[in-house]
């Protein structure tokens, strides 16, 4: 019989053989588990075509505790086999354990939220003092050892579960959040509901929405929901139907217009103005400058002939005193 409970192996059952687990004996979970989110569709598709070619591994004990494969037990699970292949390791210390799981899966893709999760538990749970995180848990995860990355990943850990899932679904990128760093939990879930599901920011968007918010959200001294409610920001953009990404631009020209009212007024003077200067010239455009108020104007036009690029100049050359009067408003 083997000396591990529920394990099937050889009659001198000693840590480093392999053997056999039933599924529903092993236990999951607990400080070795630093997985956000341990359903993994691809990795069950696998399994249940090619069979789990990888065993677990599992601690030394009368009840194996998984050190290492905590998302291949759970697709185990939801595939309803009744065994597995294991991997048997002597007793461990907690702290131990999961650092033996991160040299298990060393130098394959790590989810930032994974990362976030492993320096929040290992902290947390485990006591690690910072100096082991940096030297010893952060190169593991693929960071570098510094400590502002240690407290971006700490403040991620932090943050309420459903801002979590929109940045492991991708519905966030996990740099464009650093904002959200600095709401209260109160306006962190608020966002994360009314804004980050319903809607689809842009990286670009959501950093300079951010720096916006963070600035009326000071001196107005509103919370976030207590903001948009009474700026009407999100009025209208949760209708059934609308594609996430317009809901994101309407959301985004509110912001703008809100936070920079002369801005906005110069632009639509700007739009209304310049729409006549070439209007109907086909390949000719004006637009302001890309990035926020930035003086002047831009010029797009395409030309693929000297005789269109001649008509070109002559065109320019005919509403000078036109586009001089665009100046005055993008100055």
């Amino acid at each position: 019989m083997a000396r591990v409970a529920k394990v099937k192996s050889s009659p001198s059952q000693r840590p480093g053989l392999c053997g056999k687990a039933e599924t529903r004996s092993l236990q999951g979970g607990g400080p070795s588990c630093y997985r956000y989110r341990l359903a993994d569709p691809a990795l069950e598709a696998s399994i249940q075509r090619h069979g789990m070619l990888m065993p677990v591994l599992v601690s030394d004990e009368v009840r194996p505790v998984v050190i290492a494969g905590h998302k291949r037990l759970h697709a185990a699970r939801a595939l309803k086999l009744k065994e597995i292949p294991v991997l048997i390791a002597a007793r461990t210390k907690p702290q131990d354990a999961l650092l033996l799981n991160l040299v298990s899966n060393w130098k394959e893709a790590c989810p930032d939220m994974d990362r976030a999760q492993a320096l929040g538990t290992t902290a947390r749970e485990l006591g690690f003092n910072e100096k082991e995180l940096l030297l010893e848990v952060m190169p593991l995860l693929g960071l570098p050892d510094d400590k502002a990355t240690l407290e971006l990943y700490r403040k991620l850990d932090r943050f309420p579960r459903p801002l979590k899932d929109l940045i492991v679904d991708g519905r966030l990128p996990i740099r464009g959040v650093s904002f959200l760093m600095k709401f209260s939990e109160q306006d962190q879930a608020y966002f994360a509901k009314e804004i980050g599901s319903r809607m689809r920011l842009t990286s670009s968007q959501l950093l300079q929405a951010g720096e916006w918010l963070s600035d009326m959200l000071r001196g107005t001294g509103k919370s976030l929901g207590d903001f948009c409610r009474s700026s009407k920001v999100l009025e209208g953009l949760h209708v059934p139907g609308m594609d996430p990404r317009i809901k994101a631009d309407k959301f985004f020209a509110r912001l703008k217009r809100l936070r920079s009212p002369h801005y906005s007024k110069a632009l639509a003077q700007f739009e209304e103005k310049s729409g006549s200067v070439f209007c109907g010239a086909k390949g000719i455009r004006l637009e302001p400058v890309q990035g926020f108020e930035e003086p002047g104007f831009e010029l797009h036009a395409r030309v693929r002939t000297p005789e269109e690029l001649e008509l070109l100049l002559q065109k320019i050359a005919e509403k000078r005193s036109s586009l001089n009067s665009l100046f005055e408003i993008m100055l």
